[in-house]
């Protein structure tokens, strides 16, 4: 194998995430959805529901007490129930290979350089607003995530040749994208009032968390590729939510 140069690790640490924003950013479509409608309901407003319905309420001060809380309690539930979600999605996507880890180890210096995160590591203590990794005496901080994509990109740079596969000869893909397709519509995520060209980026995102080892990466699928893929299933879906 290779070695990565100190250039190229440090490239890869600056393209990631950091982690505190890693759980949204690595997010389906809808758990963004999800995400967002969560935070426009107001635990003040809720309080102020619960009050009411409190102070309508006959019995004694743990039962007023759990009307007052109830509405607040709920929104609160279900933030920490889909943000762990979010971030057992991202710690799947590690184990898997389609999202790698760069942080510094501790003691950290100015002329430190980033290291790649072991595998195992991720099993220590992950503090996902400070960015730090503590796994069996071993100390990350400053810890990021970048998709499999960008690392083999920067690290195809230090190659002669960084020229993309001939399409001659290259194996197919179809299958691969169909499957994003129909995985993305059973999601709800295909909206047939957009274009089908809009739809382009979501299949390669989905193939890039999903299928990283494809013969063509994702970035490198063209858009006749996913289109003439693609383009029946879209119209056969398009005349389906018409009825």
């Amino acid at each position: 194998m290779t070695e990565i140069s100190k250039e190229q690790l440090m490239q890869l640490h600056r393209s990631g995430v950091a982690m505190s924003r890693s759980r949204l950013t690595y997010a389906t479509p809808k758990q963004k959805t999800d995400w967002h409608a969560l935070q426009q309901q107001s635990i003040p407003d809720a309080l102020a529901e619960g009050a009411k319905s409190a102070a309508a309420t006959d019995g004694q001060m743990s039962t007023k007490l759990a009307h007052l809380f109830s509405g607040s309690n709920q929104i609160l539930a279900a933030r920490s129930n889909l943000i762990g979600k979010l971030q057992s999605d991202v710690l799947s996507y590690v184990s898997k290979g389609h999202l790698h880890g760069y942080g510094y180890e501790l003691p950290r210096y100015v002329s430190s350089t980033p290291v790649a995160i072991p595998n195992e590591a991720w099993n220590g203590k992950l503090d996902w607003i400070k960015g730090t990794l503590n796994y069996h005496g071993m100390q990350f901080v400053d810890v990021r995530l970048t998709t499999n994509r960008i690392r083999n990109e920067v690290l195809r740079r230090g190659n002669v040749d960084r020229t993309p596969p001939s399409a001659v000869g290259r194996p197919s893909v179809s299958e691969d994208i169909l499957e994003a397709f129909n995985a993305l519509s059973d999601a709800d995520e295909i909206d047939t009032s957009k274009s089908l060209k809009w739809h382009y980026p979501k299949v390669r995102r989905w193939l890039e968390l999903r299928k990283p080892q494809l013969p063509t990466p994702p970035k490198y699928i063209s858009d006749e590729t996913i289109r003439k893929n693609i383009s029946p299933l879209f119209k056969e879906l398009k005349k389906t939510k018409k009825q």
